[in-house]
């Protein structure tokens, strides 16, 4: 066949640039600390002596930034450990070392899921507080002061940082093909629009003197960011459930029931470890194949999705039909 050039890989082979491209996304986050945290204290300070609560809130929007690139390089960096004798403080016995090894650092590989999780919470959280702050100066309605010109200068400057920060981040994650930077990347997009509508919102306050239209679109963004951590709480609750897009697996299924050997997929199910695609699947043939025969299927199962899904792992089960039993159509 010709995916016989391209053989599947074992697992040290898996393992390598994988535990790689961890390593160089996580350094890559560094970056992004450092400009959110800029962006924070600049924008903080800017919102009071501006008067701005739309930037205040784009503020506290950055310190999520923070907490969720923090909370990604720390999944990362669990996920790049190798050939230790815990997992995460607990102990791992020798045994099992030797011979569920590759299961282990597919158990690390999870870590990098489940702080995107908690990076989507926390994004939630700080969410929550933008709108409280937001629907308190609107309903309490006191005379509040116009924002000014440093304002929207501070709005501005977060604005094209973030656009650069995008850039960045777009292009390394699709480099490192690295869901931890594709979150960052997307994160960084979302913030560089928050920051665009605060311009748009200063100018708009100060240009018509409506001081509640500040408030109200603080509340907006405060709506915008908390649908941001929910979508990724999700995504990522669903993959540490072991969900799979069955279109995917559809696709996986019908392309293993042209094999000639096969004569029926009964069972087929797809998971992530981390960005790792792994795949258990039941093949039915028919009672006359040889254990040769079999052993050569298992392989060639596994080189074509490793060459044309790139999954890394088939974990191939093989059952026997009846003799008068026909293919399905």
């Amino acid at each position: 066949m010709s995916s016989s050039s391209q053989p599947q890989p074992d697992w040290q082979q898996i393992q390598q640039p994988v535990v790689i491209q961890l390593k160089n996304a996580r350094h890559h986050l560094w970056g992004n600390v450092a400009v959110y945290l800029g962006l924070f204290v600049v924008e903080f300070v800017t919102s009071r002596l501006g008067h701005s609560q739309t930037l205040r809130a784009d503020a506290f929007n950055n310190l999520s930034g923070i907490f969720s690139t923090s909370l990604l390089m720390t999944g990362l960096f669990i996920a790049s450990r190798t050939h230790d004798d815990d997992l995460m403080g607990a102990p791992i016995a020798l045994a099992e070392q030797r011979q569920l090894g590759p299961r282990i650092q597919q158990s690390r590989f999870r870590f990098e899921t489940i702080y995107t999780l908690l990076a989507g919470a926390i994004m939630a959280a700080i969410a929550s507080n933008i709108i409280i702050q937001g629907s308190f100066k609107l309903l309490v309605r006191t005379k509040q002061p116009l924002p000014t010109s440093i304002a929207g200068i501070a709005a501005t400057f977060s604005f094209t940082t973030l656009l650069i920060l995008w850039y960045f981040n777009h292009h390394w994650s699709r480099k490192l093909k690295n869901a931890a930077l594709m979150a960052a990347s997307r994160d960084s997009f979302t913030d560089a629009l928050t920051s665009l509508t605060t311009i748009i919102t200063i100018i708009v306050t100060t240009i018509f003197k409506v001081t509640w239209f500040d408030s109200t679109i603080s509340i907006v963004l405060g709506l915008y960011i908390l649908n941001t951590g929910i979508k990724i709480f999700r995504e990522s609750s669903l993959n540490l459930v072991d969900y799979f897009d069955p279109v995917l697996e559809a696709r996986y299924q019908e392309r293993l029931m042209k094999l000639p050997a096969v004569h029926a997929v009964p069972f087929l199910k797809a998971h992530y470890d981390g960005n790792l695609i792994m795949l258990r699947v039941l093949i039915r043939v028919r009672p006359q194949m040889t254990a040769e025969a079999i052993t050569d299927l298992t392989r060639t199962i596994n080189q074509i999705m490793w060459a044309e899904y790139g999954i890394m792992e088939t974990d191939v089960m093989i059952t026997t039909i009846k003799v008068n039993t026909k293919k399905p159509a």
